[in-house]
């Protein structure tokens, strides 16, 4: 038996024991002390990156299985590019993987991500690394128009992903939870709140990156953004977010071709290729 195929044994094993001593306890004092052992455990897991270590707080399996940064390599060689004093926005940072290393790296960053639990674990993480000096991380969503609106939830697990803002996905409208949360425009945010322009902008919503372009549109034309990461899928808003880009002065620069499957696409500003 692999040690993969051993953890989810061990761990049954592990709860069962648990279960049968708190079984002898009354019920306050049961809740008590499993609350006791949930706090003590306190679950970490640390990276050894390039730029010093990085401490996840891994409170479920999501969380854990994200916190080595092997999902996308190319999201993490497009944030080694990067140049000193660079400015990152990381919109749906999730638990702050990618927001992390930049600001281990030395990154002033500016992380997004509406979903409660993910939240939560994201300033568990900046705590952990004591990185509150450069990680402005909010509580809010970005999209096309600044609103009061719903976060329609996939799946409430920490760590999960496959939300969208304002919009009811067919596919999993019977069973979502609907989170209550306030949503901005990127253009909306910056002038209202006078954030910085970022120099490089990751877009990774899974599913309105569409929408979250069209409200961007006068940052997307500054010259201070340098580059934009977005995960596209192969439908039509692919060719939406090209043009808007496109018009913008930035340029696809990666992949060279594309594939009938959704992808991370790597899109710099024209001049800062010429240099």
């Amino acid at each position: 038996m692999t040690r993969p195929q051993l953890a989810p044994l061990l761990s049954t094993v592990v709860i069962g024991l648990a279960a049968a001593v708190f079984r002898i306890l009354r019920p306050r004092a049961r809740v008590y002390a499993k609350a006791m052992v949930m706090e003590r455990l306190s679950p970490t897991w640390v990276n050894p990156t390039k730029y010093g270590p990085v401490t996840f707080y891994c409170p479920g399996v999501w969380p854990y299985s994200r916190s080595d940064m092997a999902k996308e390599p190319e999201t993490t060689r497009w944030i080694e590019s990067f140049d000193d004093n660079d400015i990152f926005w990381d919109v749906g940072a999730n638990v702050g993987v990618y927001s992390l290393l930049a600001a281990r790296k030395g990154h002033l960053v500016y992380a997004f991500e509406p979903a409660a639990g993910n939240y939560f674990v994201l300033s568990r993480n900046v705590e952990l690394n004591d990185l509150a000096d450069r990680i402005t991380f909010l509580n809010v969503a970005l999209a096309d128009k600044s609103s009061l609106g719903a976060l329609v939830m996939n799946d409430t697990a920490v760590g999960s992903a496959q939300h969208n803002f304002d919009v009811a996905d067919p596919q999993i409208a019977a069973r979502a939870f609907r989170q209550s949360c306030i949503g901005y425009s990127i253009d909306d945010f910056i002038q209202i709140f006078n954030a910085p322009v970022p120099s490089h902008l990751k877009i990774d919503v899974d599913g309105i990156e569409d929408k979250i372009i069209l409200g961007a549109r006068t940052t997307l034309r500054n010259p201070a953004l340098k580059s934009v990461l977005l995960e596209i899928r192969p439908d039509e808003r692919r060719a939406l977010i090209r043009r808007e880009l496109r018009e913008a002065g930035l340029t696809q620069i990666s992949p060279r071709e594309d594939a009938n499957t959704t992808q991370n696409y790597v899109f710099r500003r024209v001049s800062q290729m010429a240099n």
